[in-house]
């Protein structure tokens, strides 16, 4: 069985955030977008528009880079959900983050992101890699 199409615009997703295509989430985020990020760090909060959303990872590249291991994605016409690991490497200190966590995007029916959750597995270690920094 093929996978939703709401999959390949999930797993593209994690690939234009690192290759910083810009023209790319600005055709698939919708523009009234509201990007949670969860925890209690200087990116935590709720983003609401594509431009605070595309300003948010901005924030983020500026202190690191993220790889992500995408390990399944599963959707319908509403959701994608992704499992994933990332790893990041802080720019300042070189110190790494290793963590596992879940993602959830609700879509509009042309395919655009229209809210994201991000649920990570061990929040309290990612908020405090993330101390001192923003």
């Amino acid at each position: 069985m093929a996978d939703h199409p709401n999959v390949a615009i999930a797993r593209k997703g994690y690939e234009a955030f690192v290759a910083g295509d810009i023209e790319w989430m600005n055709e698939h985020l919708h523009e009234n977008i509201v990007w949670h990020e969860p925890g209690k760090n200087f990116l935590s909060g709720d983003y609401r528009g594509r431009e605070a959303v595309l300003a948010h990872f901005a924030k983020q590249v500026q202190y690191f880079v993220p790889e992500f291991d995408v390990h399944d994605a599963l959707a319908n016409d509403d959701h994608a959900i992704v499992m994933a690991t990332v790893r990041i490497k802080r720019h300042d200190t070189q110190n790494t983050y290793d963590g596992r966590y879940v993602h959830i995007f609700h879509f509009d029916a042309n395919e655009k992101a229209l809210e994201s959750w991000v649920f990570s597995e061990d929040q309290d270690a990612f908020d405090q890699f993330l101390q001192g920094l923003g």
